[in-house]
């Protein structure tokens, strides 16, 4: 038995041997052959960083080094982006917010009409209809004004006839633009303006009651 366990222990210090919660434990040489690999990793790691570094002190010019440079370097492209950036946002102009009124000689009618089904043409109305002609006129002339296609070329709304019955507005729109057959045809057509008009109708709150609340159906333009 003696000479047994002897053997056993001898065994345990050239093999693994289990611990005493039955884990298994390295050998000596084992343990000292990892050590030297971690050991020869972190040589490697530490020689690369000390390279890296002695090339990043290396003198270009007198006490000039190649760090130095490098800085310099990523200064010099950061100023010439932002230098850049700068120049364009101050050379570009926007071609549609540059426009000459003054060349704006040629005038364009629109006329129609609409309704208003909350009044009733009455005697009363008829002695009140220049206040609410005027406040007809503000309300075509603040739609338009408000449209970015159509605000620079928009001149005045003329509210010219309030028609007995159900009341209805006969209104001349007026705009103005230069000597140019594609605005004519295109941004100042009668289906342009007239889908400016009609748009702002259905933003309406349908439960407006007032006196100037226009019916979106009886929109007319010519």
């Amino acid at each position: 038995m003696e000479f047994e366990l002897q053997a056993m222990i001898g065994n345990g210090n050239d093999d693994q041997v289990a611990g005493n919660n039955g884990v298994l434990l390295l050998s000596g040489c084992e343990a000292e052959a990892q050590r030297n690999q971690k050991n020869k990793y972190s040589h490697r790691e530490m020689s690369a960083m000390c390279r890296i570094r002695e090339e990043l002190n290396m003198k270009v010019f007198r006490k000039l080094t190649v760090w130095m440079v490098l800085v310099f370097i990523l200064f010099l492209i950061v100023g010439v982006i932002i230098i850049s950036l700068a120049v364009c946002s101050a050379i570009h102009k926007d071609v549609d917010e540059e426009f000459d009124r003054s060349s704006f000689n040629v005038s364009l009618y629109f006329n129609g009409s609409f309704q208003l089904p909350n009044l009733v043409f009455t005697e009363e109305l008829s002695s009140e209809s220049q206040a609410l002609t005027d406040e007809l006129q503000l309300k075509v002339v603040d739609l338009y004004k408000a449209s970015p296609a159509l605000e620079r070329y928009f001149s005045k709304a003329d509210i010219y006839a309030l028609r007995n019955g159900s009341v209805i507005a006969d209104y001349q729109l007026t705009f103005v633009m230069p000597e140019d057959d594609q605005l004519r045809n295109f941004t100042l057509s009668r289906e342009m303006v007239y889908n400016v008009f009609r748009q702002f109708l259905y933003d309406q709150e349908p439960n407006d009651s007032g006196p100037t609340y226009i019916d979106r159906l009886s929109l007319t333009m010519f």
